[in-house]
């Protein structure tokens, strides 16, 4: 099995600095329910935590599939600074390929990305899940797409009926993952 070197080790983003560390999924739906102003929306439990953090959270990038199988490239996007953001992947729900693994997922640690969600497959499992890294999927497949598009960044995704945008919050952790229309910030912070 190849295995690929990385230069540079990997160094989770910070949150020693955020004023919402302190918070559940549970406490958020709690808070937010019935207050249309923070537009709750929860993810349906059908997505599986691969990486190495379970318990994440970051400003939204929404990426729609460029293709209609689901197939894309995320190595674009994850080389980009990702600012302690949350990449949403809707990889279409195809079970047919992964469209991330160890590399891409690399590449995002590297760059700072929180976390990443796809709406599709994952591979290289064990190695995700050493990675500092909030990775969400439907499950996990070996093989990748043959031909991958590069992803871009879009205005929305529509996952499980739920539509996520960018400029969203994503908040993930061992009870679920769920949305807001701004960030939390708790009283007095």
């Amino acid at each position: 099995m190849a295995r690929c070197a990385m230069t540079t080790p990997f160094t989770p983003p910070s949150y020693s600095s955020a004023p919402d560390v302190n918070w559940t999924t549970a406490d958020l739906c709690d808070t937010c329910m019935g207050q249309a102003d923070w537009d709750l929306r929860v993810l349906p439990p059908v997505f599986r935590a691969f990486g190495g953090r379970s318990w994440y959270f970051g400003e939204v990038v929404a990426v729609p599939s460029p293709t209609a199988d689901g197939a894309l490239s995320l190595a674009g996007l994850l080389a980009e600074p990702g600012l302690g953001r949350v990449l949403v992947v809707d990889g279409l729900g195809s079970a047919a390929h992964a469209i991330l693994g160890d590399r891409m997922a690399g590449m995002g640690v590297q760059n700072g990305w929180s976390g990443v969600l796809v709406n599709g497959q994952v591979r290289d499992t064990p190695v995700l899940a050493r990675m500092p890294l909030g990775v969400h999927a439907l499950g996990a497949m070996p093989n990748r797409p043959a031909a991958m598009a590069p992803a871009q960044a879009g205005e929305q995704v529509r996952i499980h009926g739920v539509t996520v945008r960018t400029g969203d919050w994503l908040y993930a952790d061992t009870d679920g993952v769920i949305v807001l229309a701004r960030r939390h910030v708790p009283a007095g912070g």
